[in-house]
C-alpha cells in the first residue's frame, strides 16, 4: 500500500515538473513574439486634413492615437523649427494646432472600413475606438471646421465647451463629452438646443429633456439651464504683505474683510494698512483692471492684451462723458484730470486700520466673490522733486522741515521759484498744501514735497507770433469800421 502511494506521488511529481516547463517555454515563446511583433515594421498611408500626408513606418503593436499623435508631434515641430517667419509661423500654428480626432476612417488593405473616434477614446479608454494599425491601412482625416461644423454645450456642466460634430451625434453625446451634470447646480433637468436656420436669419429654440436622446445639427448650441448653483467656489484674492497671500475661500455675501485677513495669516510687519486697498468690479473699466491684476498674478500671457483694452475702454469713456458736457476748453484740462481718477481710483474707501475695531465699517465689510485686497509694503521715504537738485526719495526724519528735505536733495535749482513755491503733497489724499515759513507742518512717510518751477521766457517768435495774430484781428475791425465809415 504504501508503495503503490509512492509511486502515485512521484507520477504527479513528474507531471507538475513537465507541465511547468511547458508553460515557461510558452512564456519565453509569447514574449519573443510579442519583441518580434514590436520590432516589424509596417507601412501606413495618412490622408486627408492632416499637418502631413503620405506612407510612413510603424509598429505592428501601435493604435492608431499612437502612431498619429507621434507623426504629428514629429512633423509639428521639425517644420516650425524650420520656419523662420514670425508671420508664417503663426499661420502655420493656427491652421494645424489642431487636427480631427472624429469621424476618421480607416481603411485596411482588405478595403473594409473602420471610423475611429479617439475623442471617445481619450474620454472613456475604450479600445473598440482605437484599434491597432496593420500593413497598408489607410488613415483619413475629416476637415475640422469649428467655426460651422461644432456643437457647443453651455450651462450646468462639468466642461463648457466646442467639440467637432459628426452625423448621428444626439444630446447624450454632447453631455458625455462636456462630463456630464455639475452637481453643483440644482434642478437641472432641461437643456435648450438653440438652431439657426434660413441660412443663420431665424434662430429656433428647442427645449428638452436632458435624459432624451434628441439628434442634433451642426451648429447647434446647446445650454444646459438651472435655477441655481450652490458650493460656488467663492474666493478673494489677498496680495502683498500678508503672511499668507494668495486665494482665500469665502463664503457667500457674509465674510467680513476682517475674517479674510485672518484667513491669510494677517499683516505682516512691513504692511502699510494706510495705502491698502479693496478693488471690485462695478462697471466695464474696473472689471478689465481686476481681470488684469489676476491675469499678472498668475503669470498670463495675455496681460498685454488686457492692458490695451482696458486703455480703449478709458478713452470711449472720456469720449461719452464729454460728449453733452457744456464745458469751455479751459475748463478741459481739469475735468479730464478729474475723471481719468474717477475711473483709475475708483477703489472702495476703507481704513485697514480699523480691521481690530469689530464695530468699524472697514472690520464689518463684507467681501464679494472675485475682490482683490492689495496690501502694499510699508514705505519710510519721503519724495523730493520739481526744482531741486536731486529727484528722488528722502529717508523719512521725525524731526525734518520741509526745508531739511530740500536741502538733502541738493537745494533750490536755478530755475526754482524758492520757498515763496513749495508745496507739501499728503500721500492717500494728495492734497497739496502751500508751505509757509512760519507754520509747523505733520510731514508722513509717504509724502512728496514739490518745489514749483519758473516758467521759461519765451522765445521772440513766439511773442512776435502773438502779436501778429493780434495785429491781424485790429487789421481787420478797422477794415469794416472804414468801409461802413
Amino acid at each position: 500500500m504504501n508503495r503503490r502511494l509512492l509511486f502515485v506521488k512521484i507520477l504527479l511529481l513528474i507531471s507538475f515538473t513537465t507541465l511547468k516547463s511547458q508553460i515557461s517555454l510558452n512564456d519565453v515563446a509569447g514574449s519573443n513574439a510579442s519583441s518580434m511583433m514590436a520590432l516589424q515594421q509596417i507601412s501606413v498611408t495618412i490622408g486627408g486634413e492632416f499637418i502631413v500626408n503620405g506612407s510612413f513606418p510603424a509598429s505592428a503593436t501601435e493604435r492608431v492615437d499612437q502612431f498619429i499623435t507621434r507623426t504629428y508631434n514629429t512633423y509639428y515641430a521639425a517644420i516650425l523649427t524650420a520656419i523662420k517667419d514670425e508671420n508664417s509661423a503663426i499661420v502655420f500654428r493656427k491652421k494645424y494646432e489642431k487636427f480631427a480626432l472624429r469621424n476618421i476612417e480607416l481603411i485596411h488593405k482588405d478595403g473594409r472600413k473602420e471610423v475611429v473616434d479617439l475623442a471617445n477614446f481619450r474620454l472613456t479608454g475604450d479600445f473598440s475606438q482605437n484599434p491597432y494599425i496593420k500593413e497598408g491601412d489607410l488613415i483619413i482625416f475629416p476637415t475640422l471646421d469649428l467655426e460651422t461644423n461644432f456643437i457647443s454645450v453651455t450651462g450646468a456642466v462639468n466642461k463648457e465647451l466646442e467639440f467637432q460634430f459628426v452625423e448621428g451625434d444626439d444630446l447624450q453625446t454632447a453631455l458625455f463629452f462636456a462630463r456630464g451634470i455639475n452637481t453643483a447646480y440644482k434642478n437641472v433637468n432641461k437643456a435648450i438646443i438653440s438652431r439657426l436656420e434660413d441660412n443663420g436669419q431665424k434662430e429656433v429654440e428647442i427645449e428638452v429633456n436632458l435624459n432624451s436622446d434628441t439628434k442634433l445639427k451642426s451648429g447647434d448650441r446647446i445650454r444646459v439651464i438651472f435655477d441655481e448653483r450652490n458650493n460656488f467656489n467663492y474666493r478673494v484674492l489677498v496680495i502683498g504683505e500678508v503672511n499668507r497671500p494668495g486665494y482665500i475661500p469665502i463664503s457667500r455675501n457674509s465674510t467680513t474683510l476682517k475674517e479674510v485677513i485672518t484667513k491669510a495669516g494677517g499683516f505682516t510687519e512691513n504692511a502699510s494698512l494706510k495705502f491698502s486697498e479693496l478693488i471690485r468690479e462695478y462697471d466695464s473699466y474696473s472689471a478689465l483692471r481686476k481681470k488684469s491684476i489676476e491675469e499678472s498674478y498668475n503669470n498670463s500671457n495675455s496681460i498685454i492684451e488686457l492692458n490695451s483694452r482696458i486703455m480703449r475702454i478709458k478713452m470711449i469713456d472720456e469720449l461719452k462723458m464729454m460728449r453733452n458736457a457744456n464745458l469751455q476748453i479751459r475748463d478741459t484740462i481739469f475735468f479730464n484730470i478729474d475723471n481719468s481718477l474717477r475711473l483709475l481710483d475708483n477703489n472702495y474707501r476703507l481704513n485697514f486700520s480699523e480691521l481690530n475695531n469689530d464695530s468699524s465699517y472697514t472690520s464689518s465689510f463684507k467681501i464679494n466673490d472675485g475682490d482683490i485686497i492689495v496690501v502694499p509694503q510699508q514705505t519710510n521715504e519721503v519724495f523730493v522733486w520739481g526744482g531741486v537738485q536731486a529727484n528722488g526719495f528722502y529717508k523719512f526724519e521725525n524731526n525734518f522741515d520741509v526745508f531739511d528735505y530740500i536741502e538733502r536733495a541738493g537745494g533750490f535749482t536755478d530755475i526754482a521759484y524758492g520757498d515763496d513755491e513749495v508745496y507739501l503733497i499728503k500721500a492717500k489724499s494728495y492734497n497739496w498744501i502751500l508751505i509757509e515759513n512760519e507754520l509747523k507742518y505733520n510731514i508722513e512717510p509717504g509724502d512728496y514735497i514739490y518745489v514749483k518751477k519758473e516758467r521759461p521766457t519765451e522765445e521772440f517768435w513766439y511773442y512776435l507770433s502773438r502779436f501778429g495774430a493780434v495785429a491781424g484781428i485790429l487789421g481787420g475791425l478797422a477794415t469794416i469800421y472804414l468801409a461802413f465809415k
